[in-house]
C-alpha cells in the first residue's frame, strides 16, 4: 500500500509543472492521495489549546505536548533547575562595599549618570512622569541591602513614604538608583510593587538580585499614559533574576526603557552582566539586551509582551534557550545590529503578531535549532541580512506568511526542519550578497505549505535529501520553477529527494548590484565558508 501511495505521489509530482501558474497559488485536489501518511497536526492542535489558556498556562501540560512535537525537547525542559538556584549570582564589575549607605539624589542628577553611555533622548519623559516635588530618587550608595534593610533605614531616618510595607508587600514610591558598589537582594517569597502613577523605575549600575520573588508595576495610570515602570541595568552592573515573576513593566517603545533592559558597551572597561532563568514574565514590553559580551536567557515563560518579547542588539555571544513565548504584539525574538555567536534553541514561540524569530542587520554565526514556531502572524523565521548561520531541526507550523524567509543573506544552511501548513513558502530565498555564494537545503520536510521552495534573485541553492512528498503539487515557485523538471527527473522518490546534491542556477546579480551586503561587519564573516 505504501509503495502504491508513493507511486501515485510521484505521478502527481510529474504533472506539477502544469499545475504551477503564477507564484504558486493553486488547488490541492490531488493531495487527498497523501492523507494516509502520518499527520503531525493532532499534537499541534492539542498544544494550541494549551497555549490559549495564557496567562494561566499549565507548564507541565505544555512541556508534555511540546515534547511530542519536537522530540529533541524532553518533558520538563522549562522547569527551574536546582543548580541554577545553587550557582553563584551574576554580579557586576565592582565589588559591593561592606558598609550600607543610603541617600536621596535629584532625578536629573541620577539620569546624568547614564547619559554618556545611552544619551538622554527620553529623559524629559521620565521627568514628566514623576509628579513628586523635588523628584527625589532613593539611592543605594554602597553596601548590600534587602528590602527590609531599606525599610528599616528609612524609618530610622523619618521617611515613611519612599518604601512602604503593607501586609508583607513592599511598594516603592520613589525611583530607585543602585550605585556601582551597592546591591539590592529581593529574597524568596518577597513582593515589590513599583508605583506607576509616581513614575517609579529601577536604575542599576551595581547589583540587583531577584530570586523566587515577585516584582511588578502597579495598576495605576501615570499622567504620561504610556508610562509603566522598568528595570535598567547599565555601566558594568549585574542583574540576576531567577525563578521569579515579573509583570506590568515597560515605558512604551523607548530604547533602554522597554521593560527589562540590560545595556553594555563592548568598548567600556567594565561589562554589564545578566542572567534571566526560569521566570514568569507577563505583560512586560520587552526584554532588551544591548551591547553585551554574553547573555543567558533560558527557561522563561514570557506572555503578552507589548513589543517583541526578546530584543537582542549588537551582542557578542550567548544563549536563548527553552523559553516559551506566547502572544507577543510584535516578534517573539528580534535580533539586530550585528549580533553573533548566538544559540537560539528549544524555544516555543506562538501566537505573536510578527515573526516567531526575526533577524536583521547583519546577524552572523547564529545557530537557530530545535525551536517550535507556531501560529505567528508573519513568518516562522525571517532573516534579513544573515550570514554563516545554521537553521536546523526547527518545527514550523501554521504561520501566517511563510515558514523560513531569508533575504539578502550569505552562506546559510537550512537542515532537518519540519515546515507544515504555512501561508506562504516553506522556505523563501530572496536576494543574495555574492554571485558565487550558495545556500544549503538538506533533509527538510515540507507539508501542505502554499509553496515548497521559492527563490527570487537568489544565489545557488544546493538541495539534497529533502522530503516534498506531502508538498504537492507546488514544489517550487519564483525563478526556481525552471529547475523543477530537472529536479523531478533526478529525485526518483519525493520522500527522500535527490540522493546527491542538486544545485540550482544563480540569479543573484541584481541583488548584489544593489549592495545588499552593506549591513555586515566584515570581521564577523572571517570564518565564513562560501
Amino acid at each position: 500500500m505504501r509503495s502504491l501511495i508513493r507511486t501515485l505521489a510521484f505521478i502527481v509530482a510529474a504533472a506539477a509543472p502544469v499545475l504551477l501558474p503564477g507564484e504558486g497559488v493553486c488547488a490541492r485536489a490531488d493531495q487527498e492521495v497523501l492523507r494516509a501518511l502520518p499527520d503531525p497536526m493532532a499534537d499541534v492542535r492539542g498544544l494550541k489549546q494549551q497555549l490559549a489558556l495564557a496567562p494561566d498556562l499549565d507548564m507541565q501540560a505544555v512541556s508534555d505536548a511540546v515534547s511530542h512535537i519536537v522530540p529533541t525537547l524532553v518533558p520538563g525542559s522549562w522547569h527551574l533547575e536546582e543548580a541554577d538556584l545553587a550557582s553563584p549570582a551574576v554580579v557586576g564589575g565592582k565589588k559591593t562595599e561592606q558598609q550600607q549607605r543610603l541617600d536621596f539624589l535629584p532625578l536629573d542628577l541620577v539620569l546624568g549618570q547614564v547619559k554618556k553611555q545611552m544619551g538622554d533622548k527620553h529623559h524629559p519623559d521620565l521627568l514628566k512622569a514623576n509628579p513628586r516635588p523635588g523628584q527625589p530618587v532613593l539611592t543605594l550608595q554602597g553596601g548590600a541591602f534587602s528590602l527590609d534593610d531599606i525599610h528599616s533605614a528609612l524609618e530610622k531616618a523619618g521617611n515613611t513614604e519612599a518604601l512602604s510595607k503593607v501586609d508583607g508587600e513592599y511598594s516603592l514610591h520613589y525611583p530607585l538608583f543602585i550605585m556601582s558598589t551597592a546591591k539590592l537582594q529581593i529574597n524568596a517569597g518577597e513582593t515589590l510593587v513599583l508605583s506607576t502613577g509616581e513614575g517609579v523605575f529601577v536604575l542599576n549600575i551595581g547589583n540587583l538580585s531577584i530570586v523566587k520573588a515577585q516584582l511588578s508595576g502597579s495598576n495605576q495610570r501615570n499622567r504620561i499614559g504610556e508610562f509603566k515602570p522598568f528595570i535598567l541595568t547599565a555601566l558594568g552592573g549585574g542583574m540576576d533574576i531567577v525563578g521569579s515573576k515579573l509583570s506590568n513593566l515597560g515605558f512604551g517603545d523607548r530604547t533602554y526603557m522597554r521593560g527589562i533592559d540590560v545595556v553594555s558597551n563592548l568598548l567600556f572597561p567594565i561589562q554589564t552582566r545578566t542572567r534571566l532563568v526560569a521566570n514568569r514574565i507577563l505583560d512586560v514590553g520587552s526584554i532588551e539586551m544591548i551591547g553585551m559580551k554574553q547573555i543567558d536567557i533560558r527557561n522563561n515563560l514570557i506572555i503578552n509582551s507589548e513589543d517583541s518579547a526578546i530584543r537582542v542588539r549588537n551582542v557578542e555571544s550567548g544563549q536563548l534557550r527553552n523559553n516559551i513565548i506566547v502572544g507577543s504584539r510584535h516578534h517573539g525574538v528580534h535580533l539586530t545590529d550585528n549580533p553573533k555567536n548566538l544559540m537560539i534553541s528549544g524555544n516555543v514561540i506562538s501566537g505573536g503578531r510578527g515573526a516567531g524569530i526575526y533577524a536583521s542587520g547583519g546577524v552572523s554565526r547564529a545557530q537557530i535549532s530545535d525551536n517550535l514556531l507556531l501560529d505567528n502572524a508573519q513568518d516562522g523565521i525571517a532573516l534579513e541580512g544573515a550570514a554563516c548561520s545554521e537553521i536546523s531541526g526547527n518545527s514550523i507550523y501554521q504561520n501566517g506568511k511563510g515558514g523560513i524567509a531569508a533575504t539578502n543573506s550569505l552562506a546559510m544552511q537550512f537542515q532537518k526542519n519540519l515546515i507544515v501548513g504555512n501561508g506562504g513558502a516553506a522556505i523563501a530565498i530572496v536576494g543574495g550578497i555574492a554571485t558565487d555564494d550558495r545556500h544549503l537545503l538538506k533533509q527538510n520536510r515540507f507539508i501542505d505549505n502554499q509553496t515548497g521552495v521559492l527563490a527570487r534573485h537568489s544565489p545557488k541553492l544546493e538541495m539534497t535529501g529533502n522530503d516534498f512528498s506531502r508538498q504537492l503539487p507546488v514544489l517550487f515557485a519564483g525563478e526556481l520553477k525552471r529547475n523543477l523538471p530537472q529536479y523531478l527527473a533526478r529525485a526518483g522518490k519525493l520522500d527522500t529527494g535527490v540522493a546527491g546534491i542538486f544545485t540550482t542556477s544563480s540569479s543573484a546579480a541584481t541583488a548584489v548590484r544593489e549592495g545588499g551586503g552593506r549591513q555586515f561587519v566584515l570581521l564577523n564573516l572571517e570564518s565564513c565558508k562560501l
